[in-house]
């Protein structure tokens, strides 16, 4: 729309909410987006933040702009110290403005020229209105916004323009693309939460395994042991394997014995001597 035709030095001309319009609904015809109030309340945003920008270039110190990451960088407790006055300008700490080239390139008269004149402090108005020699959409349609531009009634003597700061218009389109990446955060830390839970089960289980898989091979171990001592009769060794077999401590005791020694070994436990 900036480069064919609808830019003028206050703003746009009249009709471009239309033109904007209806070229959303070739676009995206089933996106239910309108320029009034989705596209016009986040330009008005964008401008604002294009303006503290602007301002920061000029004047700021103890924070600057990094031009090639588009963000502003420095001390966070300078700039936040500085954004305190700056409705919405403590959002901009280490956020890239991607859009920032284009949007010097096309309000680049309404802003960077007025942001040179102004001191640090100051407050600006910022309005895209349509002129009366172009007409109006609805007769009164003006854009109000916190932002800077040269007045062309401005004597040498004014050094300071009237101060006005409008309240910044909500953005229904963003707060619901903010509402869904919540909840798609709040999804995908769940579904991790509920992995790293899956994995401890597993985890849980898996060693389970192993001790039981474990413990039924030392009581084979153990009853072909019992079978090859010698004096001991069929019975005995069944009840020696019930007897060792259900204990993990008298197998890891009973393995490393000689022989002999299991014999022994065997019979107390039988006996119920030990």
């Amino acid at each position: 729309m900036n480069t064919s035709g609808w830019k003028v030095d206050t703003g746009h001309k009249s009709g471009y909410l239309s033109f904007i319009d209806k070229e959303i609904a070739k676009k995206l015809p089933n996106s239910a987006i309108k320029a009034d109030p989705h596209i016009k309340s986040k330009v008005k945003v964008m401008k604002k933040h294009l303006m503290y920008i602007l301002e920061i270039q000029q004047n700021g110190s103890g924070f600057g702009w990094d031009d090639e990451h588009k963000m502003v960088t420095g001390s966070r407790d300078i700039f936040m110290g500085w954004a305190k006055s700056r409705d919405g300008a403590s959002s901009l700490w280490m956020k890239p403005m991607i859009h920032y080239d284009k949007l010097v390139e096309i309000y680049a008269n309404d802003l960077a020229n007025g942001s040179k004149v102004k001191g640090p402090g100051d407050e600006f108005e910022i309005n895209e209105d349509q002129s009366t020699k172009n007409g109006g959409e609805d007769g009164n349609h003006v854009i109000d916004e916190s932002g800077c531009h040269s007045q062309a009634n401005t004597t040498p003597s004014s050094s300071r323009q009237s101060l006005k700061r409008k309240a910044p218009e909500n953005d229904p389109l963003e707060a619901e693309f903010i509402q869904i990446s919540k909840s798609i955060s709040s999804l995908l830390e769940a579904e991790k939460e509920s992995a790293l839970a899956m994995n401890e089960i597993k985890k849980a289980f898996t060693h389970e395994v192993d001790v039981h898989e474990k413990i039924s091979g030392n009581r084979k171990e153990l009853f072909q042991i019992l079978c090859a001592l010698p004096g001991l009769t069929p019975e005995q060794v069944v009840k020696a394997t019930r007897l060792i077999g259900q204990d993990t401590a008298k197998m890891d005791l009973f393995f490393p014995m000689p022989d002999d020694y299991k014999v022994i070994f065997v019979r107390q436990k039988i006996d119920g001597s030990h």
